[in-house]
């Protein structure tokens, strides 16, 4: 995309051929390196509309996690401001796709915040990055079919905090905010709205499985 882009600009002007190329190849590189930082091509071929896929009743993904060495991302979270409980789990990356060492990942729906998000439906899909903790994704953004079915992914950023206890979640250069309860079909227009001042790191997920080395709230006596 950026080669075809500069060709089109510096093809009207009169560089030598070894220059070109040069400008070309520092383009690329660019290019890849903020691939890298965005976790390469694995997001680029995420589906328009969510699925539904089986085995994600609490107790079943409680189990199939306990067995499975986790990545620092995967587990069960819980949206703080409404009580969505959500996997995160690794997926196979199919054969030939994009994305050099990145890892992928699914999210989806555990237990919704209310009856019509059916447990098994996929909320949306991160990779990681050349950072530590930090996550670029593509979340489902609306929701059709009677609010059954998830659509429109939008990107974003996911950040571990608080020892991995914590995720929050940022929209690129927005001010949005997760509004999951009016993913309610009486209720829809979009799973984000509009924020007219920073929410700041507040907006995210809880650790639920396994529970974090560090409390989510201290107990005193």
């Amino acid at each position: 995309m950026l080669k075809k882009s500069l060709l089109s600009i510096l093809s009207g002007m009169r560089i030598p051929t070894g220059v070109l190329m040069v400008i070309i190849a520092a383009a690329i590189s660019v290019e890849g390196a903020a691939a890298a930082v965005r976790g390469g091509g694995l997001l680029d071929d995420v589906p328009e509309g969510s699925e539904v896929l089986e085995g994600y009743e609490p107790d079943e993904v409680r189990g199939r996690l306990a067995e499975s060495p986790l990545h620092s991302v995967e587990g069960l979270w819980e949206f703080a401001s409404e009580g969505t409980l959500m996997a995160i789990e690794r997926v196979a990356t199919p054969e030939g796709r994009r994305g050099g060492n990145a890892t992928l990942y699914r999210m989806v729906a555990v237990r919704g915040a209310d009856m019509a998000l059916r447990p098994g439906t996929v909320m949306g899909y991160l990779a990681t990055t050349s950072r530590r903790g930090v996550y670029d994704a593509r979340i489902y953004t609306s929701r059709h079919d009677d609010g059954r079915q998830l659509s429109a992914p939008r990107t974003f950023t996911l950040t571990l905090t608080d020892e991995d206890s914590r995720l929050t979640i940022k929209e690129y250069g927005k001010k949005y905010v997760f509004n999951w309860w009016r993913l309610l079909p009486y209720m829809y227009r979009y799973v984000v709205s509009r924020r007219e001042r920073e929410a700041g790191d507040i907006e995210g997920c809880m650790r639920v499985f396994p529970e974090p080395s560090r409390p989510l709230e201290p107990r005193y006596l």
